[in-house]
């Protein structure tokens, strides 16, 4: 995630595009799209390269999207980067090598022009700062205090994240809090969600050929959502790939259980 694209001109895309077009009626640009990046190490291993190597390429992927997001007018884009199961269970050599990448990459976040030119906001959930190293805390929080004042676009990273642990927190709280006698409502779970300042998912799009969710990936979030999936390996998305999800998902209708 070197952000080493470049932006050009960023016009709102919902504005180049009209909603009607032919004769067919487009659901507008989403604001808020969610990506599970899955297949970095397959991409690796055909390949018979190291994991890392992987993820390395999956930099490219995250760059060429985040670009095309911005051109399109997307305002909020989510990538899950590592989840608490990565953390736990991948080998100590892998997931130190990860913390070196996102080391170096939330220090370059932090420097980028670009970031601060189109006043992007980088928002960073999970448990992060309980499961990381403490140099790799400090890149991210870094990271985040520089672009904190920001509200044109958000680059969202679910670090350290599982959906399950999300609700599990949010159950928790609400219970701890149950002695001010509040009524238990959506908008309530939604404030003691990690996400509670976005908006839910219009969105989602998983890469790595296997159609499914991940230990309750944004559930409550992706309740609604639009799902695209595609056989290809993250490391080979990029923004083609990003505007044909979009694309797909403006020609369906959603019908929020009606």
């Amino acid at each position: 995630m070197s952000l080493k694209y470049s932006l050009g001109s960023l016009k709102a895309y919902k504005n180049l595009y009209p909603i009607q077009t032919l004769g067919v009626s487009l659901l507008p640009i989403p604001d808020h799209v969610a990506v599970i990046m899955d297949g970095n190490r397959r991409w690796a291993e055909k390949r018979s390269l190291e994991p890392n190597r992987g993820h390395e390429e999956g930099e490219d992927s995250v760059e060429e999207v985040l670009e095309k997001a911005l051109d399109m007018g997307v305002k909020y884009v989510t990538f899950w980067a590592l989840s608490l199961d990565n953390v736990e269970k991948r080998s100590k050599e892998e997931v130190e090598e990860l913390m070196d990448l996102f080391k170096k990459n939330f220090e370059k976040i932090r420097e980028d022009e670009r970031i601060h030119e189109n006043k992007v906001r980088i928002n960073v959930l999970g448990r992060w700062k309980e499961t990381l190293p403490d140099k790799v805390v400090g890149s991210i929080e870094k990271a985040v205090e520089a672009t904190k004042d920001y509200s044109d676009y958000h680059l969202n990273l679910l670090i350290a994240y599982s959906g399950k642990d999300e609700m599990l927190r949010a159950i928790r709280n609400i219970v701890e809090d149950r002695d001010n006698g509040s009524e238990v409502t959506p908008d309530l779970i939604k404030e003691n969600l990690f996400t509670s300042d976005f908006p839910e998912v219009d969105l989602m799009i998983r890469t790595g050929g296997e159609p499914h969710n991940s230990t309750g990936f944004m559930m409550w979030d992706i309740a609604d959502s639009q799902y695209y999936f595609t056989e290809k390996l993250w490391p080979d998305f990029g923004a083609e790939d990003f505007e044909r999800a979009v694309e797909n998902y403006r020609k369906r209708e959603r019908r929020f259980g009606k």
